[in-house]
């Protein structure tokens, strides 16, 4: 299999979906022999009621939102034995998770199957979705 999947995309939004989606990619990156790059979409749009709370004041929205998210899940990646790395992106979630798969020739993307919840989904439609259909690579999605 290490020969197939040598560096996968795991996008994260703080949910309990992208939590599982995290520990199946590290799973196949334990068994492929593969990296990881964990990827951070921060949308522009603001939060949402129970997703997300906003920035305190003076705090700069996209990394204080950022590090809310990275705390849910760092001690996952810290007690793993795979090579990471971890990247923040600003936009529509399932565009920047397209664009930083293909500039960054990833040969799997591990995502969850939700996010933020029937809310977000009317509102932005379904990120996995989304990718699933327009992704170059070979997509997981992790229920």
């Amino acid at each position: 299999m290490d020969k197939y999947i040598q560096k996968i995309l795991i996008p994260i939004d703080g949910s309990e979906s992208s939590k599982r989606a995290l520990e199946f990619g590290i799973a196949i990156a334990k068994a492929a022999n593969a990296k990881v790059t964990v990827l951070e979409v921060i949308e522009d749009f603001g939060p949402l009621p129970g997703y997300y709370d906003a920035a305190p004041p003076g705090k700069d929205r996209v990394k204080w939102i950022s590090e809310q998210r990275f705390e849910k899940v760092h001690t996952i990646l810290d007690d793993s034995s795979i090579q990471w790395t971890r990247t923040i992106k600003e936009g529509y979630a399932a565009d920047e998770i397209l664009k930083v798969s293909e500039d960054g020739k990833f040969d799997l993307i591990v995502i969850g199957s939700r996010g933020m919840g029937a809310v977000g989904r009317f509102l932005v439609g379904s990120v996995s979705d989304k990718v699933v259909h327009h992704a170059h690579c070979s997509v997981t999605v992790v229920r």
